[in-house]
């Protein structure tokens, strides 16, 4: 049987792919898919900041979602023009949807900190984020609308129009959402500001603000000039051993005192460091829950009690003073970069000098690390401050950073999409990645005692910790003020060398005891400069863990 269609009909159904719509129509729709589908995170904490009836609630609740969705179309009115609103349009689904799923699966708030901390995720990382859920939610969330903006066509209008509409939607919009919020003004007032982090969880409206923000910055950066440091250093030190000294500073990543076994953690997750004689200060606080913030400010002379970013970026470091009074520096990187904290001074990539059995696909394990401590001390005769920067703990792949015969706890997480295992599973995985990081400090340590023709010594600081699941919180990067103490302790810790201690005869018995004193990121800065007698006004005596211990 042959079926048999109309001109007309043909055209109906056809018609339906050359929908016209104008740009505002089209920051309208997408405004109001955005605050119903794509912001439940913003709704549930919303709520639970609450405490009225069931009635108030709701009426808060609703205020605030006209009024986020009128500014939410505010801002993507002004986004869309003419025929590059749909390409537009596109990019800010996919963006969102994918927003979203961070938010949704670890807990992601789209501050500063954090887009800086995701422009900068070396394409490894990257990859790693790239789960199935994360697909799942992609296609279930953004396909549909995909779709719907490729088939349809936008109404252009004459300049002066365009302008003229967007203007006046933009009065109205404005009055609408600051109507909407006054009927709510005594509540919504005291909740954004006893609660300003929740701003941040905002759809694409957070991170399109962090995003500009940076951009701005990052101009304003590359236009001034880097203010120098410390350019009145001085050392009148003398040796008595008389020989070359060498402080090997290890930047660990994303280890969190609360798992480390020289803190106190129930399991032994550092057996070979308890076998070596060092200094640990078992709860440091970090300058910050994401690597982008604390390496620049646990280098800085302003760390976290001053903290200051623009002027921390635009400062000369803690490598730069002990370079002026005649240290060679190099930073050895298995990571993201030294995020300008080494600029113009040494760098190298451990890929360079590792062994083969230290590297995978991808990537090294942290004990390539070693191969270019190596290769640096024996080709270099003078005083030095050697940085290795790990790969460490970083997730959520934590599987990924050890080799197998670090299999310790079973069953382990072997997978980066977190939502597959249990909260033992993951952390599993992350004690035996720590077990490896133990290894790993364990044979630095072992390296430099081979040196004995040198005053050698070493701290270890992690930058930051992580959260394992803990009230729904996975990974790391929240802002600082409402961060859990998983993300902000850190295990940090000294060890010194036969020939330094001969060197500074007071210093063992007196770090001992200062090691049960807490200690921060702030303190690396004016320590280092303690350690090695070096004499300048930027230097803090407060700050300096070893100031009771020289002579």
């Amino acid at each position: 049987m042959q079926i048999k269609t109309s001109p007309s009909s043909t055209r109906a159904f056809l018609g339906i792919f050359s929908w016209k719509i104008s740009p505002e129509l089209l920051a309208f729709g997408l405004s109001v898919y955005f605050s119903f589908f794509l912001n439940d995170i913003l709704w549930n904490e919303l709520l639970k900041t609450q405490t009225g009836t069931a009635t108030s609630r709701w009426a808060f609740f609703w205020s605030v979602y006209v009024a986020v969705t009128a500014l939410q179309f505010l801002i993507i009115n002004l986004m869309l023009w003419g025929r590059l609103s749909k390409w537009l349009a596109i990019l800010l689904v996919v963006a969102t949807v994918l927003a979203d799923f961070y938010a949704e699966a670890y807990g992601v708030h789209f501050d500063t900190t954090m887009l800086r901390n995701i422009f900068t995720t070396n394409p490894a990382e990257a990859k790693e984020l790239l789960t199935s859920s994360m697909l799942f939610h992609f296609l279930k969330y953004a396909t549909l609308p995909i779709i719907a903006i490729i088939f349809l066509k936008i109404k252009t209008s004459s300049a002066l129009k365009t302008i003229t509409k967007k203007l006046a939607l933009t009065v109205i919009v404005l009055v609408l959402a600051l109507g909407s919020l006054l009927s709510q003004f005594k509540n919504f007032s005291s909740t954004m500001r006893n609660h300003k982090e929740i701003r941040h969880l905002v759809l694409p409206t957070s991170f399109l603000f962090s995003s500009a923000k940076i951009a701005l910055q990052s101009t304003a950066e590359v236009n001034q000039q880097v203010k120098k440091v410390g350019d009145d250093a001085a050392r009148d030190y003398v040796s008595i051993t008389k020989k070359p000294e060498i402080l090997v500073i290890v930047v660990g990543e994303t280890v969190r005192a609360a798992n480390w076994g020289l803190s106190g953690y129930e399991r032994n997750t550092t057996p070979l460091l308890a076998m070596q004689k060092i200094h640990s200060f078992p709860y440091a606080t970090s300058c910050g829950t994401n690597t982008d913030t604390s390496v620049p400010c646990m280098f800085s002379q302003e760390g976290r009690h001053h903290y200051d970013e623009k002027k921390i970026r635009s400062s000369e470091s803690l490598l730069h003073v002990v370079n002026k009074v005649g240290f060679g520096v190099t930073w050895i990187d298995n990571q993201s970069g030294c995020k300008g904290v080494c600029a113009g001074l040494g760098f190298i990539d451990a890929k360079l000098h590792a062994a083969t059995q230290n590297c995978f696909d991808g990537g090294c394990y942290d004990n390539a690390l070693l191969d270019s401590l190596e290769w640096q001390i024996d080709h270099n005769a003078s005083n030095q401050v050697i940085v290795l920067h790990q790969l460490g703990n970083h997730g959520p792949a934590y599987h990924a950073r050890y080799p197998k015969e670090f299999d310790n706890y079973q069953p382990a997480c072997h997978t980066s999409d977190l939502s597959k295992c249990s909260q033992q599973e993951i952390v599993n995985a992350y004690d035996n990645s720590v077990r490896y990081t133990d290894a790993f400090l364990s044979k630095t340590i072992d390296q430099l005692k081979k040196h004995k023709d040198k005053s050698t010594s070493l701290i270890y600081m992690s930058d930051h910790g992580e959260s394992l699941g803990e009230n729904g919180i996975y990974l790391h990067g929240l802002p600082y003020s409402i961060a859990p103490k998983n993300q902000t302790q850190v295990p940090f810790f000294m060890w010194l060398s036969d020939n330094y201690k001969l060197d500074h005869p007071k210093i063992d018995d007196c770090v001992a005891e200062l090691s049960k004193k807490p200690a921060h990121h702030d303190n690396l800065f004016h320590t280092v400069l303690g350690m090695f007698d070096i004499k300048t006004s930027v230097y803090q005596r407060s700050f300096d863990l070893t100031e009771k211990c020289h002579g």
